[in-house]
């Protein structure tokens, strides 16, 4: 085996290539770490009942799950009711995902 030298748009392409594979590294590794997030928030709304804060807790599930469908994007990944079934969210985080309440 000869160690020649590479040619530039060789260089170039081995640069870009370890470059794609570090971008593809990245958004796996936001999509999990986007994944944890809605699976703390979505436990957080099942472990506190009817009571007293539940609006903003099914507000931040929403949110979690809206950021989470995001990035399921950005990594290619497209269609949304799997990933929602998958992940247990009840139709009230559902109907909020990308909507902002009315402030006033």
């Amino acid at each position: 085996m000869s160690s020649r030298p590479l040619s530039p748009s060789s260089r170039a392409q081995e640069v870009f290539n370890d470059f794609q594979r570090e971008v593809l590294a990245e958004k796996a590794a936001t999509l999990g770490r986007a994944g944890k997030a809605l699976e703390a928030a979505l436990a957080k709304l099942r472990d506190a009942g009817a009571g007293e804060g539940r609006e903003a807790l099914v507000q931040a599930a929403a949110d979690a799950a809206h950021v989470y469908l995001i990035q399921r994007e950005v990594c290619g990944i497209h269609g949304l009711g799997a990933p929602l079934e998958d992940f247990g969210v009840p139709g009230e985080v559902r109907v909020r995902i990308g909507a902002r309440p009315a402030r006033g």
